[in-house]
């Protein structure tokens, strides 16, 4: 199992915070404002915008970006 799940990835892109960041925690992921960011960050929401585009988030997509996420967080030393 991966440290970024779907979840994750969607409840970044759903945070109201307009600087959302998701960040790794004791092991589990957060989402965050980037000014409370403690931790390995992964991710911000402006990162994740940036890579869709204006096509739709469906389950798939959700699933691609938790993959991606996942091995950036394992790179970090996740």
């Amino acid at each position: 199992m991966g440290v970024v799940g779907r979840d994750e990835v969607r409840a970044l892109l759903e945070s109201p915070s307009p600087d959302a960041t998701l960040v790794l925690v004791g092991g589990r992921c957060e989402v965050v404002p980037e000014s409370r960011a403690e931790g390995l960050v992964i991710a911000s929401r402006r990162d994740l915008e940036s890579r869709l585009g204006d096509g739709p988030v469906d389950d798939r997509r959700l699933g691609e970006l938790a993959d991606q996420l996942d091995v950036v967080a394992r790179d970090l030393g996740a």
